[in-house]
């Protein structure tokens, strides 16, 4: 006897298949039709079963900041979005720059984490030497700063080769954020004396990532390290990432934000639309859009980088960078898989399939298979819900998506075999 049944439509392979999946132990146990009794069971009959959400850019703030953000919370806002595996980043307080603050971390996400999770191990000046013996321990290295960053992160060329040199010999990859801190510092003297928040775009601009991009390629070239670049924002980038796939062993991702808002939202969200990199162009979006359709980008990652509404609307200079989008992730892109933008397993293949395989996690998780863990998203491809801030689950309580309009939303997340979320359904239950 299975401990909970699910029955319905599922994404097994490319098509949905109308079929039963039988768990057991954390595990799907069985996929099939009259598999067999179960302790509970659902009947979907308008929904859809898909691998649980991998998301592989998130910042829980704790230890540190659990004001804006803990690993409770944040697990719960993970639930709601379908989201069954976070891979957490290194920059709290204080970073996670060592073997011990990592079990530390893991201790704290043991006892409240809700969902699957992963540490992810700091790299700084001065702790390379560390990473050897931090590896075991960790799902992957970065986010690797290659600009300036919160918690003394930030690290220089040289030091940036040197940390892709011992990264590889561990087999791990190394997410890394591209910008240039000499662009960036030139136009933030620059702009200095201005506080409007739609300057963010040229405080920061295209060719301050496109520069770090190609150095991060090809100190990657050079390292033979697996490198992921994260949250990349601009045209020249997604060119750049095309010409050298096949020469190096490299993926990355985009985020919600750059595929929904252009630096034309910055006008009425302000300092709510900030986030690093800023928000770029309609002709950058664009780009985004063609490097998911022809398969240069890899993945949709949220960066869930919470703040409070009160940090926010500080003055342009002094408010800090990141937005909420751990739980509006899926939602907006089954909305572009609504809008046939994308079809329902490009959309696995970006936020399950691709990071469970980049991370080695494959056929473990990132898809419905027997023997595979039992993360599990069930979806209403054609429920409206208009987002809003005070509905989500994360502490801060806000989002840059006000008032969207989306098309499809997780009705059940299930993590290793236990329901972790669940809205009231028509479906039968027995």
């Amino acid at each position: 006897m299975y401990e909970l049944k699910l029955m319905g439509d599922a994404l097994l392979g490319r098509r949905l298949v109308q079929c039963e999946i039988g768990i057991s132990e954390g595990r799907i146990a069985k996929i099939g039709k009259h598999i067999g009794e179960a302790e509970s069971a659902f009947v979907f009959k308008k929904e859809v079963m898909l691998p649980g959400v991998i998301d592989t850019h998130a910042h829980f703030r704790e230890p540190g900041a659990t004001y804006k953000e803990d690993w409770e919370s944040g697990s719960k806002a993970a639930a709601h979005g379908g989201v069954t595996l976070i891979f957490d980043m290194p920059n709290t307080m204080p970073p996670t720059t060592t073997l011990q603050r990592v079990e530390e971390k893991k201790r704290l996400a043991g006892s409240k984490c809700i969902i699957d999770y992963r540490i992810c191990g700091g790299v700084r000046k001065g702790n390379i030497h560390e990473l050897a013996a931090m590896a075991p321990a960790v799902g992957a290295f970065g986010e690797i700063f290659m600009c300036e960053s919160f918690g003394e992160l930030q690290i220089d060329r040289l030091e940036l080769f040197e940390a892709y040199k011992e990264i590889a010999k561990t087999g791990k990859v190394a997410i890394t954020h591209a910008e240039d801190p000499d662009i960036n510092a030139f136009f933030r003297e620059k702009f200095k004396k201005r506080e409007n928040p739609t300057i963010h775009s040229e405080v920061r601009p295209p060719l301050s990532e496109s520069l770090a991009v190609a150095t991060a390629l090809q100190l990657a070239r050079g390292t033979g390290v697996k490198l992921h670049l994260t949250h990349i924002s601009t045209k020249e980038s997604i060119m750049l990432i095309r010409n050298i796939k096949r020469r190096a062993d490299v993926t990355c991702d985009v985020t919600p934000h750059h595929l929904f808002l252009t630096e034309e939202n910055m006008k009425e969200l302000g300092n709510f639309g900030k986030m690093n990199p800023p928000l770029r162009s309609r002709e950058d979006q664009t780009a985004l859009w063609k490097g998911i359709a022809t398969g240069v980008v890899d993945m949709v990652a949220s960066d869930h980088a919470p703040h409070t509404k009160e940090e926010k609307k500080k003055p342009y200079w002094e408010a800090p960078a990141g937005v909420p989008g751990i739980e509006t992730m899926l939602p907006l892109m089954l909305t572009a898989v609504k809008r046939k933008w994308i079809n329902l397993y490009r959309m696995s293949k970006l936020l399950s399939i691709s990071p469970a395989k980049r991370h080695g996690l494959y056929p473990q998780k990132g898809v419905l298979a027997e023997g595979s863990d039992a993360d599990i998203v069930v979806v209403d491809l054609n429920k409206k819900r208009e987002i809003r801030g005070k509905d989500l689950h994360t502490k801060c309580k806000w989002t840059p998506f006000e008032g969207f309009q989306t098309v499809g939303v997780p009705v059940m997340t299930v993590s290793r075999g236990r329901i972790v979320y669940s809205q009231p359904m028509q479906s039968k239950i027995y």
